[in-house]
């Protein structure tokens, strides 16, 4: 009875705020709307004086929470604007009154939520209609938008950090614009035309071999079109031309430096290179040998521990033996790039070719004329652990070796001269027209239509042209004249911001702003910078320019070629990524010495994981409750040798089918976010726990109890207590049980997966977190919000499954939020209501969402 009252609460509050939303649509004013005194006087004060004055009060020590004359009957303001909505929550969730208190009826919190949930809505459409916010371009959005525009890829790591709000960085009103902004937006389209547009012939292209084994020293030069760059191949042995490296060491890697490159642009970088991977039967040989060894050397020193060293022998002998470890992948390498003093990593990747085969690797990278360098180094990890750490750096060692008989660089590499960026820009003008002014117009305002991505007018034109003219007769040349008109739009607010027109303001009874229906190139702006955070294409500007786009069909038609499109995974790297916190792996990374598993391939696996598992769904139509829990997982073979699943090789991902015993997937159980929600030295279901319900059942926690602390350190035992004897030992505290009661148990069913989100059925506490026979066993009993009991990860995914609902409204909130750049509020619940509803309808697919909010009032209105 007492979760039927709830859902009675629950659907009486969901159509009271349908009538809300009627009763404004239908002309009620809302930017004139005040405080409802009557209302609370009549409706709410009594409750609050009955149920709830007696404790939260002043003079109350131990809570902070108050529904005195402090609390405001005033909805446009914030922070009286969440202590209502705390009050709901609460009221909804008969977390309040606490047991042994007086308790109100249904009826009674129906009519106090529903009239709390009037407020919030009134309230906040007054705030939405009379606070219009321009939404900037992010790091991410603004370098697309110039991939797209003129054809180049420009790194924005220099522009300052973008700041999430509700959950996303496309939000427009923590998007500010500062000082710093600018200077950088300008300096970045000085630096964007320069590399874009080109004067002179096609440069000469260099092709310079690089051979690693001609020497191994820095003092070893050789000359390149009379260049005397230092080739160093490290202190590796040679085999048949090739310098095979066995193990990462300062003195191991092959690098080239102490050159330039006599003009700027892309150059092909190529390696050709081959692997040796030794079987488990050469480890254990090779490891035998140092074994037998070092008990040889200690028996002679101590011959009365023969007993202990034999022991010691064949204990560490089996750990080779058993070990996952030592079932190899491919040697891995990683290339970084030194230009101007500063390295970047230009690729990390397998060398999956044999030795009997060697292959050429090919990437790219930008070299400017500034002193440059290269650097090849060898990135297999094997986890340094008791038994090995003093013998796998051995060269007698067996572990994967990498082979590089020689490193190429070819450049500058053009597609074709002039150079695609120059054809976006120019056209087919040629560098010296004979009709400058013509030839200006003419890039300009095909510029600026695609750049502020609608029609422009004459007098926006003009205003460019007569930039040009100013600067013409100082000028050098036309390309370079014509860049400062082209500076001025890419530093304008047409380009850097998604503007729209204003709401339509009406008069009727009193003054109010109404919202307004998109026009066809707003909605394609809205729309491309929703799917692939970038500016609208050629395709979809034509639609917009004849009006297709408030076709259902055409419409309808643009969103699937849109999401079939590469450009896509922006929405995949972009909205997933931040959804499910991908980009705070790596930001506290599970400790080396307590998790020597854990390596920087299986890091970047890990992210690769959960985007290619969201992709996978989303481009295969696939029901979005796998998200939830599937019976198969997207991996490589590096996440595969970590999960314990056997037969994927390669660093592709791919779908694989789960094995039994194997307790994988669903995004709870990726590493990704076991990883980012655990603390770097141990497993916080706290953190966990608030994930799932935050980011998955779409239930807000609360804050944290202020000056609460941490659990005390003096507690007898508490350095051998499990982590769920500590969160018991920190619930004993009044002030945080109530939060933590919640919280906890969803992270407890988590324990099984340790920090770094490997599989563990103990709890270690031995040396460096080593797991001990006589180690406690994991207990992840836990339970949902509601009180349902399940067990483990398997037991929580089963019970999420059975909370459909709760994840769909969740997910749908995020999405929504994501399209639209803005947070959602309560006025927005309806909107949720129907599209969970409307994939309900067609088969729970990601594209079913994506189109439902793509046809909302909310997207498709200012």
């Amino acid at each position: 009875m007492k979760w039927l009252s709830k859902q009675l609460v629950y659907v009486g509050s969901t159509l009271f705020l349908s009538v809300c939303l009627a009763d404004v649509a239908q002309g009620q004013s809302v930017k004139n709307w005040r405080p409802d005194s009557v209302g609370y006087q009549k409706t709410v004060a009594p409750f609050l004086k009955r149920y709830c004055l007696r404790c939260h009060r002043k003079g109350i020590e131990d809570n902070e929470f108050r529904v005195d004359s402090s609390l405001e009957n005033n909805f446009l303001k914030p922070v009286a604007k969440g202590k209502w909505g705390e009050i709901v929550n609460v009221l909804n969730g008969h977390e309040m009154p606490p047991d042994g208190e007086r308790k109100p009826t249904t009826t009674e919190v129906a009519k106090v939520v529903d009239w709390i949930t009037s407020q919030m809505v009134k309230a906040e459409l007054a705030n939405r209609d009379s606070a219009i916010v321009l939404r900037r371009l992010n790091r991410a959005e603004y370098r697309n938008t110039i991939r797209d525009l003129i054809g180049l890829d420009f790194d924005t790591s220099g522009f300052p950090q973008d700041p999430p709000a509700g959950g996303f960085d496309n939000n427009g009103g923590a998007l500010t614009l500062s000082p710093l902004h600018l200077e950088l937006y300008l300096d970045a389209a000085r630096k964007i035309l320069d590399k874009a547009l080109v004067e002179t012939n096609a440069p000469p292209t260099l092709k310079w071999r690089i051979q690693p084994d001609s020497g191994d020293s820095d003092r070893n030069r050789v000359v390149y079109d009379g260049q005397r760059m230092i080739v160093n191949g490290g202190k590796n042995k040679v085999e048949n031309g090739f310098k095979v490296i066995h193990h990462a060491n300062w003195d191991k890697k092959l690098n080239a430096r102490d050159f330039r490159m006599p003009h700027a642009g892309n150059y092909i970088i190529r390696i050709r290179a081959a692997g040796k991977v030794p079987a488990r039967a050469a480890v254990v040989a090779s490891a035998k040998l140092a074994l037998q060894h070092r008990m040889d050397r200690q028996n002679r020193k101590n011959p009365r521990g023969a007993k202990w060293t034999k022991q010691q022998f064949e204990r560490d002998l089996k750990h080779f033996q058993t070990d996952s470890m030592y079932d190899y992948g491919f040697p891995r390498l990683k290339f970084t790039q030194h230009l101007g003093g500063q390295p970047k990593v230009l690729a990390e990747l397998d060398i999956d070719a044999p030795l009997s085969k060697p292959q050429i690797y090919e990437f790219q990278g930008f070299f400017s004329t500034q002193k440059a360098g290269i650097t090849v180094e060898y990135a297999y990890d094997i986890p340094r652990v008791l038994e090995n750490f003093w013998m796998q750096t051995g060269d007698q060692f067996a572990r994967p070796e990498l082979y590089v008989d020689w490193i190429e660089l070819e450049g500058p590499y053009y597609e074709s001269w002039p150079p695609p960026s120059h054809k976006l820009i120019m056209g087919s003008i040629k560098a010296n027209p004979h009709n400058e002014r013509q030839a200006a117009t003419e890039i300009i305002s095909r510029m600026m239509s695609r750049a502020y991505r609608r029609p422009v007018t004459q007098e926006e034109i003009d205003s460019k042209l007569k930039l040009f003219r100013q600067v013409r007769k100082d000028a050098s040349s036309f390309i370079e004249a014509i860049k400062t008109p082209l500076t001025a739009i890419l530093v304008s607010p047409h380009f850097l911001y998604l503007t729209e027109a204003p709401r339509i303001t009406t008069i009727r009874s009193s003054s109010q702003s109404t919202s307004r229906k998109l026009d066809d190139y707003e909605l394609a702006s809205r729309l491309s910078y929703f799917i692939w955070s970038s500016m609208p294409d050629e395709e979809l500007m034509e639609a917009a320019k004849n009006r297709k786009l408030s076709q259902l069909s055409e419409l309808m038609k643009q969103v699937d070629r849109m999401l079939v499109d590469p450009k896509a995974g922006a929405l995949t790297k972009n909205f997933a990524g931040q959804w499910l916190g991908l980009r705070e792996v790596g930001a506290n990374p599970p400790a080396a010495d307590l998790y020597p598993r854990y390596d920087r391939h299986l890091e970047i696996s890990m992210i690769k994981e959960s985007e290619a598992f969201f992709a996978e769904i989303l481009q295969n139509d696939l029901n979005v409750m796998n998200l939830v829990k599937s019976d198969f997982v997207v991996i490589n073979e590096r996440l595969a040798r970590f999960y314990g699943i056997s037969a994927v090789k390669g660093d592709h991902f791919r779908k694989v089918d789960v094995p039994a015993g194997v307790h994988r997937g669903g995004i709870v159980t990726q590493a990704s976010v076991l990883t980012i929600t655990s603390n770097g030295t141990r497993t916080s279901p706290v953190k966990r726990g608030t994930w799932v319900m935050k980011n998955l059942l779409g239930i807000d926690p609360g804050l944290p109890v202020a000056n609460v602390g941490d659990i005390a350190p003096k507690v007898p035992g508490i350095d051998k207590a499990t982590v769920r004897k500590r969160l018991e030992i920190h619930r004993e505290l009044p002030q945080c049980a109530r939060c933590h009661n919640k919280i906890d148990p969803l992270g407890f069913a988590l324990e099984n997966f340790n920090a770094a989100g490997e599989w563990r059925v103990q709890e270690g506490f031995g040396y460096k977190g080593r797991i001990g026979p006589n180690d406690p066993k994991i207990d992840a009993s836990a339970s949902m919000p509601d009180g349902t009991r399940f067990t483990g990860a398997d037991g929580l995914r089963n019970s999420m499954m059975k909370q459909e609902t709760l994840f769909l409204k969740c997910l749908s909130g995020k999405m929504l939020t994501y399209a639209l750049g803005r947070e959602l509020g309560i006025a927005d619940n309806p909107t949720i209501d129907l599209a969970v509803t409307e994939m309900k309808k067609n088969n729970y697919t990601l594209r079913s969402l994506i189109k439902f909010v793509v046809l909302s009032e909310p997207f498709q209105s200012k």
